[in-house]
C-alpha cells in the first residue's frame, strides 16, 4: 500500500507542476525529476522502506570533484553522537537547512566548481506536504528558487 501511495504523491506532482518523471524499477524503486538546473531524485528499497534517500542536485554536479562535505545525522535514542569541534563545524550552505538534521540525516556536498548536493534519509513521505517542506526548503535555500508551486497546497 506504501508503494502505491507514493507512486501517486510522485505523479500528483510531477502533473502539477507540468514536469517529466522519469520512473526506474530494479532492485531499488527511484523517481527522477528534472527543472531546469536542479535534478531530484528519490530511491528506495521497496522491502524495507526505511531504506529509502532524496537527493537534489545541481545538473552538473561533479562528484568526482568533492570540495566539501558535510553530514549531520538525525538525533536517535541511545545511541550516542560523537562530539563536534567548533573548529571543523564551519556550515558552508545556509543554516536554514540545518533545520531538516532534526527530522532526517543530512548530507551537503559542494563541488570544485560551486555546485550543491544534498540528501536527506530516511525519506518516507506520508502526504504532499512532506515532499513539498522538504524539496522546497532545501532549494530555496541553495537555489533561491522554489522547486515545486506552493499553490498546490491550497
Amino acid at each position: 500500500m506504501d508503494l502505491k501511495r507514493i507512486d501517486n504523491l510522485w505523479r500528483f506532482l510531477s502533473i502539477k507542476n507540468n514536469l517529466h518523471l522519469k520512473h526506474l524499477v530494479g532492485d531499488n524503486v527511484m523517481y527522477v525529476i528534472g527543472k531546469g538546473s536542479q535534478k531530484m531524485t528519490h530511491s528506495f528499497n521497496p522491502r524495507f522502506l526505511t531504506d529509502s534517500t532524496l537527493t537534489l542536485e545541481d545538473v552538473h554536479f561533479q562528484s568526482k570533484l568533492i570540495y566539501k562535505q558535510y553530514n549531520a545525522p538525525k538525533k536517535r535514542f541511545g545511541i550516542k553522537q560523537p562530539p563536534i569541534s567548533p573548529v571543523s563545524s564551519v556550515v558552508f550552505f545556509p543554516k536554514e537547512l540545518l533545520k531538516l538534521s532534526l527530522k532526517y540525516d543530512l548530507n551537503v556536498l559542494k563541488d570544485r566548481h560551486d555546485r550543491y548536493a544534498i540528501s536527506i534519509s530516511p525519506f518516507n513521505p506520508k502526504n504532499i506536504y512532506d515532499i513539498l517542506n522538504a524539496v522546497n526548503v532545501m532549494s530555496k535555500s541553495l537555489w533561491i528558487k522554489n522547486f515545486f508551486a506552493e499553490g498546490i497546497r491550497n
